[in-house]
C-alpha cells in the first residue's frame, strides 16, 4: 500500500467557543482513530488557524480527510496545501501530537517574509520546509497550553 503525507490548513469556525475543550476533543478523536488505523501526524493550532499533517496509507488518509475532516463543523475553509507519497514518516512516534504557536514557528514565518502567522500563505517552496519544522517540534500538553 502507498503511504502519503497530507498537510491541510483551516480556520476555527467559532473563535468564541471553548477552545480548550474543542482541542482536547479533536486530539482525543484523532489519537483514537489514528491508533486504530495506523495514521500518524501533528495538529498545530495558533491565531485561529489549524494546521494538520497526516501520514498513513493513501486510502485511509484520503477517506479521513474527505469524509470526516472536511465535514467537521468546528472549522472552515479547509484546504490541502501539501500532498505527496512518502516512504519515511516524520511523525512515526505519535498517533497525533499537538504543537502550539511558538518561537520556532514564528521564526519560520519571519525567515520567509510572511508578515504574520497565516498558513494559507505557505507556498510550494515553503510548505515542505514548514512540515519539517513541525516534525521537529516537541509534543505539548494541550491542557497546559490552553488555559
Amino acid at each position: 500500500m502507498k503511504s502519503v503525507r497530507l498537510l491541510y490548513v483551516s480556520k476555527i469556525k467559532n473563535i468564541d467557543s471553548n477552545l480548550k475543550i474543542d482541542l482536547i476533543k479533536i486530539l482525543d478523536e484523532a489519537v483514537d482513530f489514528n491508533y486504530r488505523h495506523d495514521v500518524r501526524g501533528v495538529l498545530y493550532y495558533g491565531h485561529g488557524y489549524f494546521v494538520q499533517c497526516l501520514e498513513g496509507q493513501k486510502n485511509i488518509v484520503d477517506d479521513l480527510f474527505y469524509n470526516k475532516i472536511v465535514k467537521d463543523e468546528r472549522h472552515i475553509n479547509c484546504e490541502i496545501l501539501y500532498y505527496t507519497e512518502c516512504e519515511n514518516q516524520f511523525f512515526s512516534q505519535w498517533s497525533m501530537k499537538f504543537s502550539p504557536i511558538n518561537q520556532n514557528i514564528s521564526d519560520f514565518f519571519m525567515k520567509y517574509h510572511l508578515e504574520e502567522f497565516n498558513p494559507y500563505l505557505l507556498t510550494a517552496e515553503t510548505v515542505e520546509k514548514f512540515v519539517s519544522v513541525l516534525a521537529g517540534e516537541p509534543e505539548y500538553d494541550v491542557k497546559a497550553y490552553v488555559s
